[in-house]
């Protein structure tokens, strides 16, 4: 076989072979892929022979067999090159040249593989074998997912990450996802195909030029948090265009699946893994390609594996199949390693420990972890003694049991009062380790604690946490988040019936304290600029450094304070005092910085459903300006997400007369444009224009509920909205039929929607998936007027006092905008004049030379806007006062100081 691949090197490497490479790209891929393949067989020959022998197999003949294979298909691909004839040069030039557009997919961060889980050199050989030869093996009939299962403990995970890390330096492209019921905030069940895809992107070049076409067709996949629609869009239909090309095993391995939340958080998902995906049209997980390989593991708990019953192309792994001796042998290498160099530790104490272990790595890494760190004035042999000689009665559970004992040992009964006062700082911090939406390094927490609002909570976090490294992250590392190592350990703290003084009950005292913590926070931290953006007039993303200051300039504790106060507020009564924290948030300027904070770390969308309920909880007058911020996010946040300096340059001075931020806060940014005629007093009906729709718009409706619009129209499609922020839901409109949609409606309970088409017929319509449920023909057309059409328009605003350095957007001149030597530098001084400024009715940007954004023109206000071209408008609408507006790299001068 080695010869072999010398001769397909040799030929692909011949003068009149090497330049028909390039157009030869789909042979050469394959030939690369087998090519891998071919070498990873060879290097891990050895290892394969030696489970052939466990399981019986004649070595020989299956050597045969495989080489044999392995030499026919190289043969085939090396007779398919010298075959191919036609070389395209233009199609290669232009494919170099592509840009292929990826930024901004949804993407799980901190999700990926973690060597440092891996299993020890040596250990777990059996079971890591049979998972190898599962993913090298070949054929339609090889079960396309193994469920590999087991209790808390076992290993799973550590097999898992070693399997990922294997896989990664083979060379072969796949995707490790990890599930972290810690990081349950972050939502990753809604990323996990667009993380996979972008994944198997950026190690297959036809992967990745298959996604950037599907996102380039429908821009709004790339947001897409429907998982349902990720696994069509974004990877069924994307390999089906690589199907035929795609040689050698791809792996993608989903970790912790039992840590992704509720039953109902992961039922979509059971369903794509599980090959029930119900509605037509949507592809099952068995129309992956044969080499397509899915490693899962988890608990074995109740709705996992009613999802797994039956699947036929599931093969099912248990951990507790692994013998016993097996386990223990292993086990046993891992504590000899863990527990080298110390002194009187022999062959029979790590014997000993491995037996102990009853099969859990987990108890002998917590028990190694105990040994090798004693408590103050202990030593490692009377640690290990203790951990041995537990009274075998008390230990039905063996990690709670260590638990207890690592746990009393960090907190003796020697002393009472001592031993109170111990357990109440213990129980504080891990109540607010807990209690918090996503884990916090220990300077965070600290942060916040110090916050609290009762003086004797304020404990040192690292005062408690300093000794539990066996069980909590981050304690030596100030800046990696501290959260259990273990799930067991959060659920034995919560077991008041197995931590007894350690338990920790999750209470509304522990959201107060974090609700006045963030909001203090918040207090102190935010401030105007935060991370010194350099210039009005560019978008966010072409602002140079901008994420590296984001990083350096929001800590940690601030970002989650900004992100997550509005939820510990709700999930408390009311109380008068931090009451009157929230009202201050809202009676001071301090409420621009935060939305300037959440459009930077983009989390702004997140606080229009909150405030409406921050509102209620408030229950007095500050209410109406939590109304008022929800509007002001509905109507200009997309444009402060665009280019956030413009949230002052642009959004202040559009707010209506009579809003409360206006009348309160207004003064305090004295130099930016006005609107000197033509201002709404109050928010104007029109919150913002729905555009997508390509032709006339015929009909529209409200969900139930109120959360969603949908919208027929004469381009044949049927669209859906949301409703709070008028942007598109994600995902493609709804498309079948084949004339005008004249009439849509969603049914009472919000599940289903019908639409009626002048092509004759009615369609239903699955609302969650988009998928078509039944059709119908009817005898004749619904009757709807042709009434409401889309107005595409782009209005130029050219500037009739130009020449002299001016730039006006009023009937006044002294309401010119005089300083405009930043914007027009680069113009020509003669081409001035013929140099327009754009209002683009569709973004609402009026942009100048080279592109820039001087302002940004709310929706109701587009179609009055004054220009100077126009004599009259009518009715009359804004003009603009810009003689004291800062703009460009002067932007902050804003706000008076």
């Amino acid at each position: 076989l080695l010869e072999k691949l010398a001769d397909v090197y040799n030929f692909m490497n011949r003068e009149d072979n090497f330049d028909k490479i390039e157009s030869m790209r789909g042979i050469v891929g394959k030939v690369a892929q087998q090519t891998i393949e071919c070498a990873r067989f060879i290097r891990e020959y050895s290892e394969t022979k030696s489970f052939w022998k466990r399981v019986g197999k004649n070595v020989v003949a299956e050597t045969d067999v495989i080489i044999t294979k392995y030499n026919n298909a190289l043969d085939e691909l090396m007779q398919q090159f010298r075959d191919e004839t036609v070389r395209d040069v233009a199609i290669f030039v232009y494919s170099a040249g592509e840009t292929l557009d990826l930024d901004g997919m949804v993407y799980a961060e901190d999700a990926g593989l973690d060597t440092a889980k891996r299993c020890l050199s040596g250990t777990r050989t059996g079971i890591l074998s049979e998972i190898i030869e599962w993913i090298n093996s070949s054929g339609d009939s090889v079960p396309r997912v193994m469920w590999l299962s087991g209790p808390a403990g076992k290993g799973k995970s550590a097999i898992a990450h070693t399997i990922a890390n294997w896989f990664k330096e083979t060379g072969g492209p796949g995707s490790c996802f990890c599930f972290d019921r810690h990081r349950e905030a972050d939502r990753r069940h809604k990323k996990i195909f667009s993380t996979i895809a972008r994944d198997l992107a950026d190690r297959d070049p036809g992967m990745k030029r298959a996604l950037a076409d599907a996102v380039k067709v429908d821009i709004s996949l790339k947001k897409s948090t429907d998982i349902i629609q990720q696994w069509r869009k974004l990877l069924m239909e994307p390999l089906k265009k690589l199907s035929a090309s795609s040689v050698g095993p791809v792996l993608i391995l989903i970790e912790a699946l039992d840590e992704s939340g509720g039953a109902e958080t992961r039922s979509d998902l059971l369903r794509i893994l599980a090959g029930r995906l119900q509605d037509n049209g949507l592809p099952q997980i068995t129309e992956l390609p044969s080499n397509f390989r899915i490693l899962v593991t988890s608990r074995p708990i109740p709705d996992i594996e009613k999802g797994f019953e039956g699947a036929d192309h599931i093969l099912r792994l248990s951990m507790d199949s692994i013998p016993a001796d097996v386990a223990e042998g292993d086990i046993r290498a891992f504590v000899s390693e863990e527990l080298k160099g110390l002194s009187g530790f022999q062959g029979n104490h790590f014997a000993t420990l491995a037996k102990n272990a009853d099969g859990l790595f987990e108890w002998a890494r917590l028990a190694c972890g105990y040994i090798k760190l004693p408590y103050f004035g202990s030593s490692s042999m009377k640690c290990f003694k203790e951990v041995v000689n537990r009274d075998p009665k008390g230990r039905k559970n063996l990690l709670y049991d260590m638990y207890r004992l690592i746990l009393t040992d960090l907190m003796p009964k020697d002393n009472d009062t001592h031993y109170k006062e111990a357990v109440a700082a213990f129980r504080s911090v891990m109540g607010q380790i807990l209690a918090t939406n996503e884990p916090l390094p220990l300077d965070s927490l600290n942060a916040m604690r110090r916050h609290f609002p009762e003086d004797h909570d304020r404990y040192e976090v690292d005062a408690v946490i300093k000794h539990m490294g066996s069980l909590l992250s981050g304690t030596t590392d100030s800046s990696i988040p501290i959260r259990p190592l273990h799930a067991t350990f959060q659920e034995f703290l919560m077991d008041i019936s197995s931590s007894g003084d350690f338990f920790i009950e999750k209470t509304e005292a522990q959201q107060r304290d974090l609700a006045y913590a963030s909001l203090r926070v918040m207090e102190q931290g935010l401030r105007f600029n935060i991370c010194d953006l350099k210039s009005s007039y560019i978008p966010n993303r072409e602002d140079p450094g901008l994420q590296e200051r984001v990083q350096k300039c929001i800590l940690p504790h601030l970002s989650y304070s900004s992100r997550f106060w509005t939820s510990h507020v709700q999930s408390t009564a009311f109380d008068k005092e931090l009451a009157k924290e929230v009202k201050s948030l809202f009676s001071h300027e301090r409420v621009f910085f935060w939305l300037e904070l959440l459009a930077l770390v983009k989390a702004l969308s997140g606080a229009v459903p909150a405030l409406p309920l921050i509102s209620q909880w408030l229950q007095v007058n500050a209410s109406s300006t939590a109304m008022d911020v929800q509007r002001f996010i509905q109507v200009f946040g997309g444009m402060i997400l665009h280019s956030t300096p413009h949230l002052y340059v642009s959004a202040l001075p559009f707010l209506p007369t009579n809003s409360p931020l206006s009348k309160e806060l207004g003064a305090r940014f004295p130099n930016i444009l006005r609107v000197a005629s033509g201002r709404d007093m109050n928010w104007p009906a029109v919150q913002t224009v729905l555009r997508g729709h390509t032709d006339s718009v015929f009909s529209v409706s409200f969900s139930p509920d109120g959360t969603r619009i949908i919208t027929g129209s004469l381009d044949c499609t049927v669209r859906l909205w949301d409703a709070a922020t008028g942007q598109p839901v994600v995902g493609e409109p709804l498309r079948g039929h084949t004339d005008s949609v004249e009439s849509v409606s969603f049914s009472p309970d919000g599940t289903r929607i019908v639409t009626g088409s002048e092509d004759k017929t009615v369609r239903l319509w699955d609302a969650a998936t988009r998928q078509p449920s039944q059709q119908c023909a009817v005898s004749h057309p619904s009757a709807f007027s042709d009434e409401h059409c889309t107005i595409k328009a782009t209005t130029i605003i050219t500037s009739n006092t130009w020449n002299n350095h001016l730039i006006s957007f009023s009937s006044n001149s002294i309401h010119a905008l005089c300083n405009t030597s930043e914007l027009t530098e680069g113009t020509p001084h003669d081409d001035c004049n013929s140099t327009p400024f754009v209002l683009n009715n569709d973004s609402g940007w009026v942009a100048g030379p080279e592109h820039w954004l001087l302002f940004w023109v709310p929706p109701a206000s587009r179609y009055s806007f004054w220009s100077p071209g126009t004599t009259l408008v009518i009715p009359r609408g804004p003009e603009l006062d810009m003689s004291c507006m800062a703009h460009g790299q002067h932007w902050q001068k804003c706000r008076e100081e």
